[in-house]
């Protein structure tokens, strides 16, 4: 194999290898986000088996306690799955990054879904001892303070889905492309082979597309792209802080390099 081949090879193993790592993170994140909105769902189911049994001791007088016990022991058994799932994916995608974010804040809001579970319990077990007593007053009273934890709950997976939003927008890659243009900013057709590197690694990355000027999967930070002098021209280089505010209605982020020529 020759060897300028065999660097294509690599390159493009590379940049498959890259492709699937950023592929993987962005996955995990979408399914860490699902669960939190599955949190939403059950809270929704909660708040119904609590408005069911408020109707049952205003209307009926004859409660259903032991429905209303299987219900929120679901509830919560189901929080406590949810909020694993969160930790457990968000922990996935981090380590299929290329680069470290931080996981912190997801895990103490999942850590706090799990924590105000034990409040719940608490006041599903005094609900059903007032039930018992035929204090239906008292429990109805429990039953409002049981509403607002469960609606924290889901004020909690609000911010879990808030934070994930920003973690796929931080890790999502950058596709960015060389353009050549002349002294006047008109684009020219000169390639003489593109390349940029990483100032704050010093890592060297070429272009991954098939016409040989796009790089497709670049992570955060700031590059110098330039390109390889021909006989008699050259480019200028270019010095990039990658941002989605500079992203094209492609989302990609365009290059200019200038031509010179002797």
């Amino acid at each position: 194999m020759k060897k300028s081949t065999f660097i294509a090879f690599v390159l493009t193993v590379f940049a498959i290898n890259v492709t699937i790592a950023q592929s993987n993170v962005a996955q995990n994140l979408d399914y860490a986000m699902q669960s939190s909105e599955n949190i939403q769902e059950e809270v929704f189911s909660a708040n119904n088996a609590m408005n069911q049994l408020s109707k049952e001791i205003v209307i009926l007088g004859n409660p259903n306690a032991t429905l209303f016990e299987l219900r929120i022991n679901d509830y919560t058994n189901q929080i406590v799955n949810l909020s694993d799932e969160i930790i457990d994916y968000v922990a996935l995608a981090s380590n299929e990054a290329t680069f470290t974010f931080s996981t912190l804040e997801i895990e103490k809001a999942a850590k706090k879904l799990v924590y105000l579970n034990k409040e719940i319990k608490i006041l599903k077990t005094t609900i059903l001892n007032a039930i018992e007593n035929n204090n239906n007053q008292e429990a109805l009273q429990y039953v409002s303070q049981l509403r607002r934890k469960v609606n924290c709950q889901n004020d909690k997976s609000v911010i879990i889905i808030e934070i994930i939003e920003g973690l796929k927008k931080s890790v999502k890659p950058y596709k960015v492309c060389i353009q050549t243009i002349d002294n006047n900013g008109n684009a020219t057709v000169y390639s003489a082979g593109f390349y940029c590197y990483n100032t704050a690694t010093g890592e060297y990355i070429y272009p991954d597309s098939q016409d040989g000027s796009c790089f497709l999967a670049l992570n955060p930070g700031n590059y110098t792209f330039d390109s390889y002098d021909d006989y008699f021209c050259g480019t200028s280089s270019s010095n990039v802080t990658l941002s989605r505010d500079l992203e094209n209605v492609d989302g990609i982020i365009v290059v200019n390099l200038t031509v010179w020529c002797e």
